[in-house]
């Protein structure tokens, strides 16, 4: 058991979405889950769309639904919130399905939480 602050450490999962090739995106993982650990989570793999689609419907997307209903992970970790789909009303359904698994979502970019509030967006 790991602690962060005298809390003990969240576990999570990195979900990148990118197109950059293999080394960099090892490269940028290490640095992403630098920065998950310092918020207290600690990323223990990785997932990775390297598809050039937003859909929600595609199959990284349906990987990680998978990975998240394991149960294995506390957290999802995103560098942004819009790598998950730039579609707002995808976004919120995902953000939706993904919270009602009991996993929380940690955007690197704000770094802090990500619930689906439709008073001020997403």
């Amino acid at each position: 058991m790991k602690f962060y602050n005298g809390q003990e450490e969240l576990k999570g999962l990195l979900f990148m979405k990118s197109m950059m090739s293999m080394n960099n995106v090892k490269k940028q993982a290490i640095i992403e889950i630098g920065y998950a650990k310092r918020a207290g989570i600690n990323c223990e793999a990785v997932a990775v769309d390297d598809s050039a689609s937003s859909s929600v419907d595609r199959q990284p997307m349906r990987d990680l639904v998978e990975t998240l209903e394991s149960g294995k992970y506390a957290v999802l970790v995103v560098e942004d919130i819009y790598d998950i789909t730039r579609e707002p009303e995808d976004l919120r359904v995902m953000m939706d399905r993904i919270n009602g698994m009991g996993v929380l979502i940690f955007d690197l970019g704000i770094m802090g939480l990500r619930f689906n509030n439709y008073e001020i967006g997403c």
